[in-house]
């Protein structure tokens, strides 16, 4: 067994344990934050029009609103310019690190970017992983291109193997007020990669409360 092979094996165990016991409470408490969140709602509209309605992409608005970093504007704007020939070649070729490596690494490693850009052409195919749910999955140490590949193998596994609870999530969020997630037209590893965003965000958001509020009892001390 590969190194891939052997790092998703661990990653679905993992998602395993933390997916499996969620109930139907949990997947609507967790969901139901998220379109209360304007941020995270603006975010949910845009996936719906560059994703699911396959609107034309503006690579500037594309950077923002995935929170990819530091990327230079001469970068982006020539994907603008090439976008048709390069999502066919995405379509066609599917291999995101003979990409990465031809499109990608211009100046800086857009590594986030192109596993980005290969979920929104291919949303049945590649997660659109982020650090912190790479970090989640204890890949800091491992190649983000690689890492891609490992979550996505790992996404893959799972979902072939609990469909059961696959349906159970999009059951729940098929109610009437999640109508904006479109989750008919979700590709299972979007669900996966929703679920992890924004528990994620919400366990990190506990986090800074926490912190802000042992500052201020340290301060009335």
């Amino acid at each position: 067994m590969n190194y891939i092979d052997s790092k998703a094996a661990e990653i679905k165990k993992q998602i395993e344990k933390e997916i499996i016991p969620l109930t139907s409470k949990d997947i609507l408490e967790l969901f139901n934050d998220a379109i209360e969140d304007n941020r995270s709602l603006s975010f949910i509209n845009y996936y719906n029009k560059t994703v699911l309605d396959k609107e034309t992409i503006n690579f500037g608005e594309f950077k923002r609103q995935w929170a990819i970093q530091g990327m230079k504007k001469y970068i982006y704007q020539d994907f603008d310019k090439n976008f048709k020939e390069r999502k066919l070649e995405i379509i066609k070729e599917k291999n995101i690190k003979d990409f990465y490596n031809k499109y990608c690494r211009i100046e800086r490693n857009e590594a986030a970017f192109c596993g980005k850009l290969f979920h929104t052409i291919l949303p049945d195919e590649f997660p659109p992983l982020d650090n912190p749910i790479k970090n989640h999955f204890k890949l800091q140490n491992t190649d983000f291109i690689e890492s891609v590949l490992i979550v996505k193998k790992a996404y893959g596994l799972f979902i072939k193997e609990n469909q059961d609870k696959v349906q159970m999530i999009r059951t729940n969020l098929s109610k009437t007020k999640f109508e904006i997630i479109r989750i008919n037209e979700l590709s299972d590893f979007r669900l996966l990669d929703m679920y992890y965003w924004l528990e994620i965000s919400r366990e990190e958001s506990k986090k800074r409360i926490r912190k802000l509020q042992q500052k201020s009892h340290h301060k009335q001390i």
